[in-house]
């Protein structure tokens, strides 16, 4: 059984999930707090933590073919307007989407670079990246 290993660090608490890629059924999640000091320490504890609620359905570490490692720690910053000015890198879009949609007015900064190419929803490339 492939398995699928997620981890988003968090504000507050790091969560992990575990998702059998053959039927898409979560086998078990978890939290642990974050550690802003050391990140490792809350995604090592989110880890243990999901292991242990999956209990006998628990995979093989050898299973786990995909392991999705997030963090809104950033977004978070940039929201809250703390830290140094940042550029966006938007990969997958393009400009005239993102007006369209009116969603420029909501970006913190006017500094964006769009990068054609990306992936869709499953990891399948939908698009070369352009490296250019």
């Amino acid at each position: 059984m492939p398995v699928a290993l997620g981890i988003d660090t968090g504000g507050t608490y790091t969560d992990a999930v575990l998702v059998d890629h053959d039927t898409g059924s979560i086998l078990a999640g978890a939290k642990s707090l974050t550690t802003r000091h050391d990140l490792s320490i809350g995604i090592t504890g989110a880890i243990d933590a999901v292991f242990t609620e999956a209990g006998d359905r628990a995979p093989e570490p050898s299973a786990i073919d995909l392991v999705g490692l997030s963090t809104t720690l950033a977004t978070n910053a940039i929201v809250e307007g703390q830290g140094t000015p940042v550029c966006l890198f938007l990969v997958g879009y393009d400009s005239s989407l993102i007006q369209s949609r009116g969603f420029e007015r909501d970006l913190v900064t006017r500094d964006i670079v769009y990068i054609r190419g990306g992936h869709d929803g499953q990891g399948d490339e939908a698009e070369p990246l352009d490296e250019e």
